[in-house]
């Protein structure tokens, strides 16, 4: 694994049994999830806090999310 990534498993809580029982489609997914060792924790984090203090969010990144929402919609 590389270093500063982690399994999505690990971010599963000590609730993950009860999500077994109540949400047997979303244990499945999270199953598959936990296999992947490329969760790279320190980018999630940096993301967060980029997003915490609004800058995370710029006109260019608005545009191409509206922009490829369009295509999808329009099926181009």
């Amino acid at each position: 694994m590389r270093p500063g990534c982690q399994g999505a498993g690990t971010l599963v809580t000590a609730n993950s049994e009860m999500v077994r029982q109540r949400f047997p489609r979303l244990a499945r997914i999270l199953d598959v999830l936990s296999r992947d060792p490329g969760i790279r924790t320190d980018l999630v984090e940096e993301i967060q806090a980029r997003i915490r203090k609004g800058e995370y969010l710029t006109e260019e990144k608005l545009n191409l999310a509206i922009h490829r929402l369009l295509k999808e919609i329009l099926g181009s």
